[in-house]
């Protein structure tokens, strides 16, 4: 694709993720005919909330991670598979890890976390992640270790006990056929601080049903290949607990992912301030979207449906600030929460329910399902689930 035959500088969207696509997508539907233009190192996006059931097998991969090239013809925006090395504001243009330089009209930025493995040593080494193809793989393979021998019988260690370890420990149980226990440990005073009551509830009661001990109040002190210590949140010496296990999966800690023009922006909590309108001042063509940016008038979480919502808004903005239109505010919506609690089971706070088990997960699966993007992977996902004989 010859980028400098472009009939205009184009909107470049940097980041595929929730914010990014949510972003482009509200760009297409509002096409002055500018192109749009999508970068992101991956070949596919992921919808992460489901990554928990292409772990146990209920969704496949097409389902929960379409390759943006398909989703770039049935849209109809540019995508660039490409690593981003730099911005330079002053001449609008960003730069790429191949030496590609791509002008642009309007900048978003969506980023994006990581798992940030520099916590604790010897994390990168012996940990397994959660937040991508590759840590799915790895832990698929863990998991056939596990159901296939007779030799892991030291217990599986989850770090972090908001949503990501609490499904994860859950969905492990149920793979692993408590063929091994599960540890859950957590440096808070309970599972899923900043949860629903209502879901914590729920989470406590699958927990219990299953092989799982929870370790609360406790950090880790140090991890090597056999053993991982646990010092209490008042880190005495005389409290450490030594753990043998079978596996470490590391859920406790994310941090920004690198890009020169983030770095050099990130405070003292790795987040980026921005403005209502989800702009830094200084740089009106450019909008930061998703889990690095922050407002202090108006503070959000960081989740997908926040990723989402400023994703929609931006694009929105984008045309607005091309018209000459006054742009809109960001508010964020609270739309509930949807938990996975293990193979077959749910529970839904929001969208006018409280509701937990297997209907539940059926409603989640289908809301999820239908918020792909794209319509006719949508429509398929949506229908592979109605007409399946399990």
């Amino acid at each position: 694709m010859d980028l400098n035959n472009l009939k205009s500088d184009p909107i470049v969207v940097v980041g595929g993720g929730f914010g990014g696509l949510a972003t482009v997508q509200a760009l297409l539907a509002r096409s002055d005919g500018t192109p749009i233009i999508l970068i992101d190192k991956s070949p596919r996006f992921l919808f992460k909330p489901l990554l928990y059931e292409l772990l146990s097998g209920e969704l496949e991969l097409w389902e929960v991670a379409p390759r943006y090239s398909a989703l770039a013809s049935e849209l109809g925006f540019i995508f660039l598979q490409e690593c981003v090395v730099d911005v330079n504001e002053l001449e609008r243009k960003i730069i790429t890890s191949s030496e590609t330089e791509v002008k642009y009209s309007q900048l978003v930025i969506s980023t994006g976390v990581t798992t940030d493995y520099s916590l604790v040593e010897g994390l990168k080494k012996y940990a397994y992640g959660f937040s991508n193809i590759d840590d799915l793989l790895r832990l698929k393979e863990l998991i056939a270790s596990i159901n296939n021998t007779s030799s892991y019988t030291n217990p599986l260690v989850i770090a972090g006990a908001g949503p990501t370890g609490v499904e994860l420990a859950c969905k492990m149980s149920d793979l692993v056929k408590n063929k091994a226990e599960i540890y859950l440990v957590d440096k808070g005073i309970q599972i899923l601080s900043k949860s629903k009551s209502f879901n914590r509830e729920k989470a406590m009661d699958a927990i219990a049903e299953r092989n799982i001990k929870i370790y609360l109040e406790h950090n880790i002190k140090s991890i090597n290949e056999n053993t991982i210590e646990l010092c209490s949140v008042e880190n005495d010496r005389d409290d450490l607990l030594k753990i043998n296990y079978s596996g470490f999966l590391w859920t406790a800690g994310l941090k920004p992912s690198r890009l020169q023009t983030v770095d050099c922006l990130l405070d003292k909590n790795k987040k980026i301030k921005v403005n209502k309108f989800l702009q830094i001042n200084e740089h009106q063509n450019i909008f930061w979207v998703g889990d690095i940016v922050f407002c202090e008038k108006d503070p959000f979480p960081s989740s997908a449906q926040v990723a989402m919502q400023q994703g929609y808004l931006t694009g929105q903005n984008i045309m607005s600030l091309r018209h000459g239109v006054q742009m809109k505010s960001f508010q964020f919506e609270d739309l509930g929460e949807m938990l996975s609690l293990g193979i077959g089971n749910a529970s839904i706070t929001g969208y006018g329910i409280t509701l937990s088990g297997p209907l539940a997960f059926k409603i989640r699966h289908f809301a999820y399902l239908m918020r792909m993007p794209g319509f006719s992977l949508s429509l398929k996902s949506a229908g592979s689930r109605v007409f399946s004989k399990k």
